[in-house]
């Protein structure tokens, strides 16, 4: 069956049935995004973005498949298919808050016929678009074959019969002396046409008062009575009709549809992004290297937005031989935003989307793993350290081959010399476990530890103001201090004066 989440059945299966850990949602502020994604979308939409494609052939089929759908032709084609369903669900609403059964099936033929043109023409523009993806050619031909099929053209003939003759259906009522009187009008022209004609110089707009009433008033009751009288093969058809196609839908038509709104939620929103003058890329598959060119905290980035705050970028790359990133740096300095930067670009890469920065190369990761220091729980009575070494476990003891890990500030109420020993073998772990990422820490030692560490820092300016630029460079003594100890008067001499 073809899908347009992954390559296969199988695949797709496999992803479902192996959820994983899913706390990186929430350390790498990922909800915040996801939230602003899928607003509007609905819940279900959002469950699609919480689990990873099963293997990397889907997450390039993914990626190749959301670089075709973000080409504006194709996304308004995509993008008015999606609003055709959105019509029929309000039909489908319609249909099944009738209580008559002749309402029940005029509200499924026209649910049937908006589904009838829709597929059509979603077909045919598909055909003369540049499409370039395996996934979205794959999506043409399976279309192509759903409205070639016997079964789909016998339907949308007699679907389009009994359309065309239920629309030419016209009745004029007559209200004089007190009395309505009912008689079957012209069966040519549209209804905009009769309105012109009769009230001519003033624009009318049509709109039924029974449209919201879920069961016939006396004046119904005429109206289709004088119908069913003069049209006997005609209700009679479409009752046959109604019995012989209880379901349109093409098999397989229904998970497109449900997995379509993936790409067309993301390509909204980062078009709602660009225009706020913030840059997304595709990024580049790569062998081993891992490099992106003004990378930034998307979450960040919406948090900020309208507010005039500036959101710093920074530059990426971590070489074939580098295995792991320790960032050190004054407090308030940048360095979370910059570790949860690096596991928002891994994230929406595995997920096959665009990325927020202006270029990027990025490895296949098997899995993504996050550990950020949270406040002490009182509920557990264990303690923070404690909490930590717990929610680490699972970390330590799944197989973790070839992940990508962000670590937080982990074990901060420890003394340092034990800190840095338990941090120090986290990282020896990790690296003989093949797998890459970035520890934020305020213990320098740790960026001397170990063999494939990289030591990053957050820097300062001249009056040692952060500057939330991240560069290659040896961790030092705290940067910030002395600005800190003079902004709060700690100095000896403040103190002595304050002191006598």
């Amino acid at each position: 069956m073809f899908r347009l989440l992954s390559v296969s059945e199988e695949t797709q299966q496999a992803s479902q049935t192996d959820p994983q850990n899913s706390a990186f949602i929430v350390d790498l502020n990922l909800d915040q995004i996801l939230d602003r994604v899928t607003e509007g979308w609905g819940e279900d939409v959002r469950k699609l973005y919480e689990t990873f494609p099963a293997t990397k052939e889907d997450e390039d089929y993914r990626r190749a498949i959301y670089s075709d759908i973000k080409k504006e032709d194709v996304l308004d084609s995509m993008m008015d298919y999606h609003r055709s369903i959105l019509e029929r669900g309000r039909y489908t609403a319609r249909k099944e808050a009738a209580h008559e059964t002749l309402q029940k099936q005029v509200w499924y033929l026209r649910e049937l016929v908006t589904y009838i043109h829709s597929l059509d023409t979603l077909c045919e523009k598909l055909k003369s678009l540049n499409l370039s993806s395996d996934g979205m050619k794959g999506l043409s031909a399976f279309l192509n074959e759903c409205v070639s099929g016997d079964d789909y053209i016998h339907m949308k003939e007699k679907a389009l019969v009994l359309w065309k003759e239920l629309s030419a259906f016209r009745v004029v009522l007559t209200y004089e002396k007190e009395r309505f009187t009912i008689a079957e009008g012209k069966n040519e022209g549209e209804y905009e046409q009769f309105l012109a004609e009769s009230f001519p110089g003033v624009k009318k707009d049509f709109l039924s008062p029974f449209i919201d009433i879920e069961y016939y008033s006396k004046l119904e009751e005429e109206i289709v009575k004088l119908f069913k009288k003069k049209h006997k093969s005609f209700f009679k058809n479409l009752d046959e009709f109604c019995t012989a196609y209880p379901d349109y839908l093409h098999e397989g038509i229904n998970d497109i549809e449900k997995e379509m709104v993936y790409y067309l939620a993301y390509a909204g929103f980062e078009n709602s992004m660009k225009k706020k003058g913030f840059n997304m890329c595709t990024p580049k598959p790569s062998k081993d290297k891992l490099c992106a060119t003004q990378l930034y905290d998307l979450a960040l980035a919406l948090s900020n937005m309208g507010s005039g705050k500036e959101v710093v970028a920074n530059e990426l790359y971590m070489a074939p031989d580098e295995n792991f990133f320790v960032l050190t740096g004054p407090n308030q300095g940048g360095k979370t935003t910059y570790g949860r930067s690096l596991g928002q670009l891994v994230y929406l890469t595995k997920m096959g989307l665009d990325v927020p920065a202006d270029a990027a190369e990025v490895p296949y990761y098997s899995n993504l793993w996050t550990h950020f220091s949270v406040e002490e729980s009182s509920d557990t009575g264990r303690g923070k350290l404690m909490d930590e070494l717990v929610r680490l476990k699972p970390i330590m003891e799944k197989e973790q081959k070839g992940a990508f890990v962000v670590i937080n500030e982990l074990f901060t109420t420890a003394a340092n010399y034990d800190a840095i020993e338990m941090g120090k073998r986290v990282l020896e772990y990790l690296i003989n476990s093949d797998c890459k990422g970035i520890y934020v820490t305020h213990l320098g030692e740790l960026s001397r530890s170990c063999k494939g560490v990289v030591s990053l820092r957050a820097t300062v300016d001249d009056e040692n103001v952060q500057t939330f630029v991240i560069e290659r460079s040896e961790a030092k003594e705290t940067a910030g201090t002395n600005r800190q100890v003079l902004k709060y008067r700690l100095t000896y001499e403040q103190l002595k004066e304050r002191f006598s």
